[in-house]
């Protein structure tokens, strides 16, 4: 497989993950909202929107690559997260955040070759780690509560 091909290959990969991933969903899934879970809310509404920004980037990326764009289903197992409390979810959503940071750091080896593809990568994985923080702040102090 040539260097590019691996790159495109990778890339959609993190594209196909960003799309089908519980957080891209979390928000349509019409959580039930306290008000003590009214900061949570907006936090992960504030995460799903970079999300929606990482797959933009992912798609600009590889447009500029020469990249096909391979299509990406939602996971059906997300429909189980209808009408529960955001708390209820949180371990979930932190479980699914950081695997996608291992997914991503797996990939930025792959994509070494491709200094764009790893910056944006790289700018990615940031973020999920920002948000795997956050979230993790969230449940231990619900935990502790």
């Amino acid at each position: 497989m040539s260097a590019r091909r691996e790159v495109h290959e990778v890339l959609n990969h993190l594209l196909r993950m960003e799309r089908k991933g519980l957080i891209a969903h979390i928000v349509d899934s019409t959580l039930h909202v306290t008000w003590a879970s009214a900061e949570e809310d907006l936090v992960l509404r504030r995460i799903v929107a970079e999300v929606r920004e990482h797959q933009q980037w992912l798609v600009e990326l590889l447009t500029a690559l020469k990249g096909g764009i391979e299509p990406a289903r939602p996971d059906p197992r997300i429909a189980e997260i209808h009408f529960v409390d955001v708390h209820s979810v949180l371990p979930r959503i932190i479980a699914h955040e950081q695997d996608i940071i291992a997914r991503y750091e797996s990939a930025l080896k792959r994509l070494a070759g491709e200094p764009s593809a790893q910056e944006v990568a790289s700018r990615i994985l940031a973020r999920h780690r920002e948000h795997a923080s956050c979230l993790g702040e969230f449940l231990s102090r619900r935990t502790a509560a």
